[in-house]
């Protein structure tokens, strides 16, 4: 399921806004309470022949958040990786050396998995609040945030993990 995505707060300056993250509120912030989510995956294999220290990680845990632009209020959670209707204005991760998150699904029509990079992470660490400047969507070729215009955000926190390194030649279905 992932986690929940962190609550958002804008504070409103001159041709600016300052945008804080959280999600430490307990009603809200749901299976991500203090970026502590963790999930049990039942698909990731681990046979019972395998000894304790080399079983499997079963779990997926807090990776990092992603903030988009959105072109209108009716851009919808299945369009944030249309450029023209969403775009990626921030983007952090916690700092344990996982940069590009990838998701393989099986594809039928080819015959085998077919990736799609849901993040390019800088691995630098998490921070919970940031400075925005430019419009992602201007009217003009002014990128400038406008005084008084209205925007629209929306915010996505993930998980990660790799239970053994990816090989393209496997089929898993």
């Amino acid at each position: 399921n992932g986690p929940n995505a962190p609550d958002l707060a804008f504070q409103e300056l001159d041709k600016q806004l300052i945008v804080y993250i959280s999600n430490k509120k307990s009603n809200d912030a749901g299976n991500n309470l203090y970026e502590k989510y963790s999930e049990y995956d039942p698909n990731i294999p681990n046979p019972d022949n395998l000894p304790h220290n080399d079983r499997n990680d079963s779990l997926y845990r807090f990776e990092g958040y992603q903030i988009f632009q959105l072109k209108d209020a009716t851009v919808g959670a299945s369009e944030l990786y249309d450029n023209s209707r969403a775009r990626l204005v921030v983007q952090c991760d916690i700092k344990n050396g996982v940069s590009k998150l990838v998701n393989w699904t099986y594809d039928a029509e080819l015959g085998g998995n077919k990736g799609q990079v849901m993040v390019k992470g800088n691995d630098a660490g998490i921070f919970h609040s940031c400075v925005l400047t430019e419009d992602q969507f201007p009217l003009t070729t002014f990128t400038s945030l406008i005084n008084h215009k209205q925007y629209y955000y929306t915010a996505v926190a993930y998980g990660y993990n790799q239970y053994k390194p990816y090989q393209p030649d496997s089929l898993d279905k």
